[in-house]
């Protein structure tokens, strides 16, 4: 065969197989890729490329300080993580910043992330991977050399680690650069040994038991705190319950490596169980030391460690209380041959309590405690208050549902009930004689109205962590449910007639429409529930309190249990209606007992004027209150009887006057009033504030103060826009502050 014969048939024979394998791989495909390479499925294979971080740096000087900071920020492409600076042996490669030796500056403590890594287990490391997603921002503090002029300082830094792509490939890092930029001065806080000024009405003290440790020895950490006379700091919790009261809270900054006990207390707190929430059952009147101890690895690194810790406590009076605050410290321990017995004391730093909650709650502290040498006492758990009830007693779930059923059949009882069970009493009078069928049937309708209330506030506590009552805090509801309750009270003293069955109000007694049908019952349940939210019967407040900060199921459990209490009267009489067998017939006096509920009603505006705030919004709700008097007058004066078209002609009528109205009182009346009577009244009401206040300032008790202009030229006090920066500023240099706001509509 010709020598080109055969290249041109090697030729085709390669290209058929070619062919035949690309083809026989694309079916496999198409049913089950193989997997070429199982290592793609570890976190730490080599892959392909695609992801990266950028790293920038910069630094900055204290003023009139050799003291300052040196930061690295990462940002990490997305889907991509780093391994942390403390990633510990057996695992995956960390990251290493290198920062080189220089005669300008020193580093004077460990890089610490903000935020912390998240820790995630793989069955091929020995120990928890430690990992950064999005961005990570590395800070060191360091000291300025001697006559160095902070801005000529020059770093060089660079970055070893590795880059992996969730559940595949790693890209290595190695020798990255990282320039660094000067970000000018800042305010340097100085660190005191007792943390507390004029304003304060707590003092914190702290003490190590020795600056020098072998390794695998313990170091006792004593934190004091002392109130005022009249003030008292809260028991030590494990974390914040995110509630009324603020517990204290002993934490560590994270990820450094040394376990720590659970914080013991020298004296066991007060306990008073008629406190709103768990929180402030428990709390100190006098002095009261916490001993935590820290255990150093027996493995530690010879030479110096930084431990970094907080405090964070609330201390309050019976009538009023401090915000939350807090103190951090930082610990210099020297892990060497020798261990010391002098103890050394703790300095302090102003801290924020929202970050010493973080600390606490991300911990997962393994406890180990110590009696300390005064007796110590129980600690109030937090963390196992999703099991436990608000009590000092190992209790079940069942027993908080068990309070919650008793506050919820306590409910019917309270004032703010009382007007519409009275209906309730009357719709029992006029189902006497009829089957026991129809009555458990109305009294069904009227308990399903009560229980819808009872979810949509278990549905506002699970997802907008909204708690009991917290909706009376809202300007517009409370103005739409007093127009609301006002318009019912009218219907009873007989102004109109609610055109449902078992609201109406016709003269006649007999009268079908008086007796009560679904939709009536059901309405009563609806507003017999809105209007029982004000009230908290005995043990209900801590049963909700705890309820709302449990998982959904079991708040809305918690919820249903309190709306089963308050239905249980009316499943019993449904059930057996000889149990208001008492009542007397049905007669001339139900007629006065509707008009005596309708002032009772009224009684229930006036209570609930009291929450509408700012106080100012109270007569433009006057004037609209009258407004729907006038039109509901308008409205009785045509009988329920008459044709549609006439009622509805007379309900747009009523409904444009009261809109007029509305717009006139909350809004503005043209000519004469342009910001409307709300716009006058919260005028006036900032005029008084702003008088009492040239009183203050002035020093005077009389007359004599001029109200300022509000923020204007050459006011006595000028008024400037919010901001915590602002705030935090003023209240630093112990200057009297007046916070003039408003609650969210």
């Amino acid at each position: 065969m010709p020598r080109s014969a055969i290249f041109r048939s090697t030729i085709l024979v390669v290209f058929s197989l070619a062919l035949l394998a690309a083809t026989g791989f694309s079916n496999a495909f198409a049913q089950d890729p193989p997997k070429l390479n199982f290592l793609d499925d570890l976190p730490f294979s080599p892959g392909v490329a695609g992801g990266d971080a950028t790293f920038s740096g910069e630094y900055k000087v204290g003023k009139d300080s050799d003291e300052g900071q040196l930061v690295i920020t990462a940002l990490i492409d997305p889907g991509w993580h780093l391994y942390s600076i403390t990633q510990l042996p057996g695992g995956p490669q960390k990251t290493e910043i290198r920062v080189a030796k220089s005669e300008q500056f020193t580093i004077v403590g460990d890089f610490q992330a903000e935020p912390a890594p998240e820790l995630k287990e793989y069955d091929v490391f020995e120990v928890p991977a430690e990992e950064h997603s999005d961005q990570v921002v590395w800070t060191a503090p360091i000291r300025l050399s001697e006559g160095v002029d902070p801005k000529s300082i020059k770093f060089d830094i660079k970055i070893d680690g590795q880059i992996c792509k969730e559940g595949g490939s790693c890209i290595p890092i190695s020798n990255r650069e990282v320039s660094v930029d000067f970000a000018g001065t800042y305010d340097v806080v100085r660190a005191v040994q007792e943390f507390g000024d004029a304003n304060s009405s707590v003092t914190i003290r702290g003490e190590m038991s020795s600056g020098q440790v072998l390794p695998g020895g313990t170091i006792t950490f004593r934190l004091t705190a002392e109130p005022l006379p009249g003030w008292h700091v809260y028991a030590v919790a494990d974390k914040d319950p995110e509630i009324v009261s603020k517990p204290t809270l002993i934490a560590w900054k994270q990820d450094q490596g040394w376990p720590s006990s659970s914080p013991l207390s020298s004296v066991a707190p007060t306990l008073d169980p008629t406190a709103i929430d768990l929180v402030s059952q428990q709390y100190h009147e006098s002095a009261v030391t916490w001993t935590v101890e820290v255990k150093v690895p027996a493995d530690a690194k010879p030479g110096s460690h930084e431990l970094v810790g907080a405090i964070g406590f609330q201390a309050c009076t019976k009538r009023n209380c401090d915000m939350p605050r807090a103190a951090s410290f930082r610990a210099e321990v020297i892990v060497g041959e020798q261990a010391g017995t002098e103890p050394v004391a703790l300095t302090f730093v102003a801290a924020d309590y929202i970050e010493v909650s973080k600390w606490a709650a991300a911990a997962s502290r393994e406890s180990t405690p110590t009696e300390p040498a005064e007796t110590a006492s129980p600690q109030l758990d937090l963390s196992a208050v999703k099991t436990k009830a608000p009590s000092n007693s190992d209790q079940s779930m069942l027993f908080v549902l068990a309070i919650a059923f008793f506050g919820g059949f306590i409910l019917n009882f309270m004032p703010c009930v009382l007007p519409v069970i009275g209906l309730k009493v009357m719709s029992f009078v006029q189902q006497a004689g009829e089957s026991r069928g129809r009555v458990m049937a109305l009294n069904l309708w009227y308990v399903a109205g009560l229980l819808s209330v009872f979810m949509v506030l278990a549905t506002l506590a699970v997802v907008f962590r909204q708690a009991w009552a917290s909706q009376f805090n809202n300007t517009t509801f409370n103005i739409v449910l007093t127009a609301v309750v006002f318009a019912f009270a009218l219907s009873f003293l007989g102004v109109w007639e609610i055109p449902v069955p078992g609201f109406s109000t016709g003269s006649k007694v007999g009268d079908l429409s008086q007796k009560e049908g679904p939709m009536g019952a059901f309405f009563k349940g609806i507003l017999t529930t809105i209007l029982a939210t004000p009230c908290t019967g005995p043990a209900l407040g801590g049963a909700l309190t705890w309820a709302v900060n449990q998982p959904p199921l079991v708040t809305y459990t918690a919820f249903f249990a309190v709306g089963a209490g308050m239905a249980f009267p009316f499943i019993a009489i449904g059930a057996f209606p000889k149990l208001v067998g008492f009542l007397p017939k049905p007669g001339a006096w139900m007629e006065t007992f509707k008009h005596v509920m309708g002032f009772v009603l009224l009684g229930t505006v006036v209570m609930l004027l009291t929450f509408v705030q700012p106080a100012y919004y109270v007569v433009p709700l006057v004037a609209l209150l009258i407004a729907i008097w006038a039109a509901l007058w308008w409205v009785g004066r045509v009988p329920i009887y008459e044709p549609w078209g006439k009622q509805m002609r007379v309900w747009v009528e009523a409904s444009v006057f009261t809109l007029a109205i509305w717009w006139g009182a909350f809004v503005n009346v043209p000519i004469f009033m342009p910001d409307g009577l709300l716009g006058m009244m919260e005028g006036r009401f900032h005029a008084d504030v702003d008088y009492e206040v040239a009183k203050i300032m002035s020093g005077t008790n009389g007359g004599d103060a001029k109200p300022p202009v509000r923020g204007g030229k050459g006011a006595e006090l000028a008024w400037r826009p919010y901001s915590i920066e602002l705030l935090e500023q003023m209240t630093a240099e112990s200057k009297t502050v007046f916070v003039d706001f408003t609650a969210p509509s």
